[in-house]
């Protein structure tokens, strides 16, 4: 029977032992394997933090100005704080790689971000603060109306109930009184993320073939 050879060559080198060649193809794989994890970590961590940033510089215009259909205002700053410290990426391979952003902490956070209804329980009503009842930043003055003295409510031309507070001779509105109010999305975490998504797609995989060049 004819003998013959088999050459195996990969990065520059030629194994004429074809089974020594592909044994060391394979570590080299894994290494790269291995190694492009730890890049898609590195990576998945830079684009949130970008995202994050660009989270609170779009909701951190001042009260009342920074408040739009797309945004809100920086008023006590827990609500940017908590996104700030939020950015996690956890696991080592491909299969356990997870990254997340949020704002734990923030009750509020998840109807900013998603919008909803909120209803008052037992028949009662959500106090509003309207401007006279916050600080120059939009923070309430007080933490509950019944804080205020010299107040009493009655019903405004336009239908709503007000709760007013004497002051001397004048009369200023403190909060409007509701059964429910609609809380529109404006945080847009997930907006964010998804528009971003493309590039860091792109960039990942891009890291990821340079790491396995080399």
């Amino acid at each position: 029977m004819a003998a013959y050879e088999m050459e195996f060559s990969f990065r520059n080198q030629t194994f004429t032992d074809a089974g020594k060649g592909l044994k060391v193809f394979s570590e080299l794989i894994r290494k790269d394997f291995d190694g492009s994890a730890q890049v898609l970590s590195r990576e998945l961590k830079a684009f949130l933090t970008e995202v994050v940033a660009a989270i609170v510089a779009r909701n951190s215009g001042a009260w009342p100005g920074g408040t739009t259909a797309s945004s809100l205002s920086k008023r006590s700053g827990a609500l940017v704080t908590a996104i700030q410290g939020s950015v996690q990426v956890e696991g080592s391979t491909f299969s356990t790689i997870r990254g997340q952003i949020g704002a734990p902490g923030v009750d509020y956070a998840a109807i900013q971000e998603t919008g909803g209804t909120i209803t008052a329980k037992n028949g009662k009503y959500l106090c509003i603060p309207l401007p006279a009842a916050l600080d120059g930043s939009g923070n309430p003055l007080k933490s509950s109306p019944r804080d205020w003295p010299n107040t009493f409510c009655t019903t405004s031309k336009a239908g709503n109930l007000i709760i007013f507070q004497k002051r001397g001779t004048s009369i200023m509105p403190l909060y409007v009184l509701k059964e429910s109010v609609v809380i529109p999305p404006r945080l847009g975490m997930r907006k964010s993320l998804d528009a971003g998504l493309p590039y860091f797609v792109t960039r990942a995989m891009d890291a990821m073939v340079r790491e396995m060049q080399k």
